[in-house]
């Protein structure tokens, strides 16, 4: 294209950049769970929520260039494009999927808003670059945090011409496509469903020792007024901040026709447990502990992940267990301060107040999508009792504080 963009060139190429923006933000919600490396599940909570805010950024942009249809909103740049993705999402290796997303599409939308911001009439479309460079600037940092992964991945596994082979071939298919602009295309009208297979539990690396049956765990009884209470506790939340991490990407990519702001309270969550885990680890080192020390349970796991109801999924996990952890964060804190662990206090607090913003996530989507429907509000808040029964048995009695 030559010259400067007009409002109707722009909402064409916006709202197909918002299409790919929410692509991602699916396929790495929808793979989370399935990845092995620790690090990838902590990149892809934080990288969801970062093309989350993507989309929303261009999103609000769109209707002021009186894009006002729904239709800019979600442009499929063409057929063989979506095609394209559907292919790299139905990828079940670990590393070529990376390649996939890091190597080729991120590399290419990129490309597509620098090639924009080149295109810009200003200083009238000024707000339209402002958004891309932004945009631009952090997809940048994902490629370069994901070339890091993937050469993680390759190191003594003698699989460089397999992945070089695999990369040319989706550049080849990508530049077939029209690419992200669609050059030569007209906008796709053919979809797919990303969907996953029954899961009993969460892929994890070999140093995890994960319980296979709840009732190989006993009760609990660690306090985190010493050490070892303390080393038990933070490997155990440990594991459910990567859980936390993987469900809500499964929100995302179960359930895209969810609110929009839906959508993005669960890729913030993603990414609020993706960082705990990050807390949660340092701490768990410096107290001496590492990953891998004690069993775990991945308890509530299957029956959350496999409901078809994204409100039964919040109802056990956000209102129920995220509210159970909000005690149990709150006890930490006071034993910390009895004991003078500031270190542990500190990192404590922040993750506490994450989790009431979490448990309210529950509160107000449950609220708001069945004001009108009183017989799923019914079944949706009778959910957890169904899973739970009397006893958690991982130890944590509900009664006191269950849909609090």
């Amino acid at each position: 294209m030559a010259g400067t963009f007009t409002v109707q060139q722009n909402l064409e190429l916006l709202g197909r950049y918002r299409y790919v923006e929410v692509q991602f933000l699916e396929l790495m919600g929808n793979w989370a769970h399935t990845m092995v490396d620790a690090e990838i599940k902590i990149g892809f909570g934080r990288h969801m929520f970062q093309d989350s805010v993507h989309a929303d950024l261009l999103g609000k942009r769109i209707p002021e260039l009186k894009g006002r249809s729904q239709h800019f909103h979600l442009i499929p740049p063409s057929d063989e494009f979506v095609k394209l993705l559907e292919k790299i999402w139905k990828e079940p290796d670990e590393l070529l999927r990376m390649v996939g997303l890091y190597h080729v599409l991120k590399p290419e939308i990129v490309r597509a808003y620098r090639r924009h911001i080149n295109h810009l009439e200003l200083p009238a479309d000024e707000p339209t670059g402002y958004i891309l460079e932004l945009i631009a600037d952090e997809e940048r940092d994902h490629i370069e945090w994901g070339e890091k992964a993937i050469s993680r991945l390759l190191s003594g596994t003698q699989r460089d011409n397999e992945v070089d082979a695999w990369e040319q071939t989706l550049s080849k298919e990508l530049q077939d496509s029209g690419g992200i602009w669609g050059e030569g295309k007209r906008p796709g009208t053919y979809s797919f469903t990303k969907t996953h297979p029954y899961s009993k539990v969460p892929a994890r690396d070999s140093r995890w020792n994960i319980m296979q049956n709840p009732s190989e765990f006993t009760e609990k009884n660690w306090s985190f007024d010493t050490n070892e209470g303390k080393l038990h506790l933070l490997h155990d939340l440990l594991n459910s901040e990567f859980i936390t991490v993987e469900r809500m990407g499964l929100i995302i990519s179960d359930f895209p026709d969810i609110p929009w702001q839906m959508k993005l309270d669960m890729a913030r969550q993603a990414w609020d447990e993706a960082r705990h885990a990050e807390i949660v680890q340092r701490r768990l080192e410096e107290l001496g502990g590492h990953v891998g020390m004690f069993p775990t349970s991945c308890f509530g796991w299957e029956q959350d992940v496999n409901r078809p109801d994204p409100l039964e999924r919040l109802a056990l996990s956000n209102m129920t267990f995220e509210s159970e952890s909000c005690k149990h964060l709150r006890d930490w804190i006071a034993k910390a301060k009895k004991t003078g662990d500031t270190r542990s206090l500190q990192l404590v607090e922040f993750l506490l107040a994450d989790e009431v913003n979490h448990v309210l996530y529950g509160v107000h989507w449950i609220d708001e999508l069945t004001k009108d429907d009183p017989e799923r509000r019914k079944r949706v808040l009778a959910y957890p009792d169904q899973v739970l029964g009397d006893q958690h048995p991982v130890g944590v009695y509900f009664k006191e504080t269950k849909n609090a």
